[in-house]
């Protein structure tokens, strides 16, 4: 049998007036001690129910923790029982009631003796699971005032969102999830004997809530998504609260022998000199440190506050920008963090471009806290916020009111679909299982509304929201939302490369610097034609560059001929790629214009785009076969081969073009592309197995952004491709799941 030998637990039903609450702690002990589920030993579990659940046994419970931990322990404390807060002078004193309370003995726990004990724990791992009803504690007892002298003299937090955030130390992961709200009540089901939410972490511990695994364990990310998911589906009026401090994603539990044949093996790299590390059979991830801090000074009260989106982690979505802001004199005075997901955390979905609005709202609900108590010493907070990250900003700032709100000086929105998704493309990309994301989902609806409700169209802060000028995940009206057209500016780069200057010549650095020193911003380093396309200006691209036609370059021939398609005069567009000097014959130039085409038509699905698409790359798979030129061979046909399927469904031409790219790159030496064509012909081809050597070796040479265009590419090819649930072999089901379970894991993770 295995047991989690490092592991401790505190369980804490107070009875009393609440029995179920010592069900619940009896439930989370057998469950704890299972050794085919989470294998506690028993020993290091501490159980304390009814009269053993005063505040002397707690207390002293707490110090038996104390003693038993070490710096590499993981501990679980458990409170199921009342809790509230109650007035006192001008603050407000949050607490838990142990089973010795009564009206004649008014006894607390109050949270600076609970943090203080936390604090004095060495564990590595710890989370703090609290099942009580905060509502209706307050309810109970806001006219009375404890003649417990530690509840006098204490400066206390308002609820248990305060607890985490003064709790142990940058390399502990502390984190501390609540049943429900600071205004609600946690219930119990009808035919339950447990509360709702008990029940739920339960569910989580025996593995009811995946389908596949990654390995042996249930982690503590999967109870936290499991949580987040079910409660409120089950009691609307029940939404728990969770503060991320998240830094290891360490094992709760062992996956039941039962469902051992569902853990999928991780993908095994087969570049040549490297190899996979073996599992470490503790269930201790070994990712990264997370960075917790750029700069941070005893003297500043300045704070700009960095929040990745959910494609990469907060120490590297924002390559050198917090970098060169530290080099620069004029934001002395600022320190810089990072918010969000460390490397060690997934996000439910996996670090998709896009994830769940559940995702989304547990990070809002973090931030929240944070700027309320982690932050609290700033006089001044800006946010600066990258894709998703800026949907969890204007959710956070939403929710903030009074002096929090009056702290945020700055936001900075870069690449956020602050509209939301197209709904055309969550359907087709995602069969509408993410519809709440779309531009009349409920979240984005509820999002716009209420921003517009209480903000307008001038907010209490500055505002600059900018827009890729190649970006193919969010296109620029949604960035740009209803927001004010004077906030609104273009940056050079596509999504990812936007937030990755190359130095402080950069726009986007730039946009930031002149925000947040309060000075004018103007794309001194981006071509103007550039952001007219973007901005579908086509005529003034016209206007400006067809009289000097032929003076142009190539990049100067590509923004004239697109914006000759943009204005429909496609045949004077075919003209001058056929005649003119630069363009007659650039097979390379006629791709990147079908690549315009083609991500137009994913954003948008419509047919004209589509063909386009398929007339540049046709005509420069012609010129290319007539030269030979098998790189451009399989350049062209592969697009050709993915456009045929996705948008016509045409498997027979999809497999001709796939073989076509096939040939001309196994002519070729191994390169990125030429690895990542491989591995997309093969998904067309049905062979799988080879599909992913291809793609492990692709992924091992690729940077984030070259990782997310071979993902979108294969990705889509391939739900396109099972979208009818057959293939030669037949029906596929568990092989669909692996597949793309391999994708997520090779390209996302």
């Amino acid at each position: 049998m295995k047991t989690l030998d490092n592991a401790y637990a505190l369980l804490i039903g107070i009875g009393a007036d609440l029995k179920a609450s010592v069900e619940d702690a009896n439930v989370i002990y057998n469950v704890l001690a299972d050794k085919t589920l989470c294998g506690y030993k028993e020993e290091n579990i501490v159980l304390l129910t009814e009269e053993q659940a005063t505040k002397q046994g707690i207390l002293e419970g707490l110090d038996k923790m104390i003693d038993m931990t070490n710096d590499d322990s993981s501990v679980l404390i458990f409170y199921s029982g009342h809790g509230g807060r109650t007035p006192w002078n001008d603050k407000v004193i949050y607490w838990l009631q142990p089973n010795d309370h009564n009206e004649e003995n008014k006894v607390y726990i109050d949270s600076v003796d609970f943090r203080n004990k936390i604090n004095q724990m060495k564990a590595k791992r710890m989370v703090i699971l609290m099942d009580c009803c905060h509502a209706a504690g307050m309810t109970n007892r806001q006219d009375q005032v404890s003649s417990d002298s530690s509840l006098q003299t204490s400066v206390v937090d308002e609820n248990p969102e305060g607890l985490v955030d003064n709790l142990g130390q940058d390399h502990q992961t502390v984190t501390i999830m609540s049943s429900c709200r600071d205004d609600e009540k946690s219930w119990i089901l009808p035919g339950q004997i447990n509360s709702l939410f008990t029940q739920c972490f339960i569910e989580a511990l025996k593995g009811g809530n995946r389908r596949f695994y990654e390995d042996e364990y249930v982690r503590l990310t999967d109870a936290v998504n499991y949580i987040f998911d079910q409660v409120p589906k089950r009691k609307p009026v029940q939404n728990p609260f969770m503060n991320l401090k998240l830094y290891d994603n360490f094992a709760l539990s062992f996956i039941p022998e039962s469902r051992r044949s569902q853990i999928l093996p991780p993908p095994t790299p087969v570049v040549e000199g490297s190899s996979s590390d073996a599992p470490k059979s503790s269930g201790e991830d070994t990712s990264p440190k997370e960075v917790t801090f750029w700069r941070e000074t005893e003297n500043a009260n300045n704070l700009v506050l960095f929040i990745h989106g959910f494609s990469g982690e907060a120490t590297d979505t924002f390559g050198k920008i917090p970098q060169l802001l530290m080099e620069d004199p004029q934001m002395n005075g600022w320190d810089l963090k990072p918010i969000g997901y460390s490397p060690k955390v997934k996000p439910e979905l996996g670090k998709d471009i896009w994830a769940a609005s559940l995702d989304i709202k547990k990070i809002a609900m973090y931030l929240e806290s944070c700027i309320k108590y982690k932050f609290k010493k700033y006089d001044r907070i800006a946010i600066v916020a990258h894709s998703l990250g800026g949907l969890v900003a204007q959710r956070a700032l939403l929710n903030l009111k009074g002096e929090q709100l009056n702290k945020i000086c700055h936001l900075v929105l870069l690449g956020t679909p602050s509209n939301g998704l197209d709904k055309e493309l969550i359907k087709k990309e995602w069969h509408n299982k993410h519809a709440e994301m779309s531009s009349d989902g409920e979240f984005i609806t509820k999002l716009r509304a209420d921003w517009n409700e209480k903000f307008g169209k001038r907010p209490p802060f500055k505002l600059r929201v900018a827009a890729a000028l190649d970006d193919q995940y969010v296109d620029m009206d949604s960035c740009f939302a209803d927001f004010d057209e004077d906030v609104c500016e273009m940056v050079d780069g596509d999504h990812l490369r936007m937030v990755k200057p190359k130095d402080r010549d950069d726009d986007c650095y730039n946009l930031i610097l002149s925000t947040l020193v309060e000075y004018g911003f103007f794309n001194q380093f981006t071509d103007k034609e550039e952001i007219n396309l973007a901005m579908g200006k086509y005529d003034a691209v016209v206007k400006s560059l067809l009289p000097r036609k032929d003076e142009l370059d190539a990049n100067g021939l590509r923004q004239l001929i697109f914006a000759l398609e943009g204005m429909s005069r496609s045949e004077e567009a075919i003209d001058i790629l056929e005649n003119h000097p630069v363009a007659k014959g650039n097979t390379d130039l006629m791709g990147i214009l079908g690549g315009r085409f083609k991500r137009s038509y994913l954003k948008t699905f419509k047919k004209g785009d589509a063909d386009k698409a398929i007339s540049y790359y046709s005509n420069a798979l012609e010129i290319a076969t007539e030269r030979k030129d098998h790189g451009q061979i399989y350049y062209q046909a592969i697009n050709l081969a993915f456009l045929y399927l996705v948008a016509y469904n045409d498997n027979t031409k999809c497999m001709d073009y796939a073989q076509i790219a096939r040939d001309s790159a196994e002519t070729e030496e191994d390169n990125l592309w030429k690895l990542a064509t491989l591995g997309e012909c093969y998904v067309y081809f049905h062979g799988f197995d080879e599909a992913k050597k291809y793609y492990l070796k692709a992924a091992a040479l690729a940077n984030v952004r070259q990782k997310l265009s071979i993902y979108t590419n294969a990705h889509t090819g391939y739900q396109a491709w099972m979208a009818g649930g057959f293939t030669k072999s037949g029906p596929l089901q568990q092989e669909t799941d692996d597949f793309l379970r391999f994708l997520n894991q090779t390209f996302l993770s």
